[in-house]
């Protein structure tokens, strides 16, 4: 099941849209590049809200556009959340979710209850969007469209006009949304951080053109945010056992031991975890007392270092899988770090993405 996507787009500016690319239904995909890079613009044509030639657009199958036809954007069944907040002012919250409701695609088996509960929203829904932070209106946003029934649903930059604290508080539930519905995602974001919680799979775009495809293990080592201060890894380890007296639980990567906060998931499960660059530290020695737990014998696989600015960012590998590390380009030097060279990485901050593997 897929979305195929052609485009041979020229704008009276004189920007192209260049674009071939088989989109996978199953999992979320994010669109990512710097804005202006025609991430949008995609969008709308899979949404049916713009109309050009040269352009081919089919869903698991069934033909939305190309030369000889064109499906309205009401009978595509896509879900679309704006980045501007696009609620109606005078109606209540659950005011937006009954106009949802009365253009629902048929068939649908999810409630308007399954919505307010999956989003945390029961306690809003009397509110109009002016008594509602920034980051309550986009669940609100989120939970309106949902039920319409949607077969597909398109995310474009849903969080770039609320802070980050609301942003952190809404990926969770962008999270929960995924796992539970299983509705496929096309999530447009030029935010590192989201991309790299929030996908399965990103395509980097810019000048209109797609430059890379990666799972996002790979991405977040080799793609063209790993430089950037909010660089991590993604990568993925199996819970062995639960700690209950310490509330930590004790999961196998690469064969060896790590712990993190995750007293309820059970042996066997795999899970997600980003590991940020900048928590990330290097050592000759393996340190003999230490208040950080997480710490990894690993070789280093790639230094990259510009020779401008006080850091480096060193890739580490740990059997199969590899890490971020940032560290200073004195201790760079100091240590004398090479790649093939044993080290141990000291890793200070975890954070839990999934609580299974998608």
């Amino acid at each position: 099941m897929s979305l195929e996507l052609r485009v041979a787009l020229e704008r009276d500016s004189g920007f192209e849209v260049n674009v071939d690319i088989t989109i996978a239904t199953d999992r979320v995909t994010a669109l990512f590049g710097s804005s202006g890079s025609g991430k949008s613009t995609l969008l709308r044509l899979i949404t049916g809200l713009e109309r050009a030639d040269n352009v081919v657009v089919r869903f698991n199958g069934e033909t939305w556009q190309d030369e000889n036809n064109f499906v309205p954007p009401h009978q595509r069944c896509t879900g679309y959340v704006f980045q501007h907040l696009n609620l109606f002012p005078h109606l209540t919250a659950a005011g937006n979710l009954e106009f949802a409701e009365k253009r629902r695609h048929k068939n649908s088996s999810l409630s308007r209850q399954d919505v307010v509960e999956m989003l945390d929203i029961a306690n809003l829904l009397q509110k109009r969007p002016d008594q509602l932070s920034g980051g309550e209106q986009q669940r609100v946003a989120i939970a309106r469209a949902l039920l319409s029934n949607p077969r597909l649903l398109i995310m474009d930059e849903p969080l770039g006009s609320i802070d980050t604290a609301a942003r952190t508080r809404i990926l969770p539930y962008l999270q929960r949304l995924h796992d539970t519905l299983k509705i496929p995602v096309i999530y447009v974001s030029h935010a590192l951080d989201e991309v790299l919680e929030f996908a399965d799979t990103v395509i980097s775009i810019e000048s209109g053109k797609v430059i890379s495809e990666a799972p996002i293990f790979d991405f977040a080592i080799d793609g063209p945010g790993a430089e950037q201060p909010t660089s991590a890894a993604i990568i993925r380890c199996v819970v062995e056992s639960q700690d209950h007296d310490h509330a930590l639980a004790t999961v196998s990567f690469e064969g060896q031991t790590m712990y993190l906060a995750a007293e309820h998931y059970r042996p066997g499960d795999m899970i997600r975890i980003k590991i940020p660059a900048r928590d990330v530290s290097l050592t000759r020695e393996k340190p003999r007392s230490s208040s950080i737990l997480n710490i990894l014998e690993s070789t280093i696989a790639e230094i990259n270092d510009p020779g401008l600015g006080p850091t480096a960012v060193v890739k580490v590998a740990c059997g199969e899988q590899r890490l971020l590390a940032r560290i200073t380009r004195k201790s760079l030097i100091e240590l004398n770090l090479k790649p093939g060279d044993i080290v141990f990485t000291q890793i200070k901050g975890v954070a839990l993405i999934t609580d299974h593997e998608r």
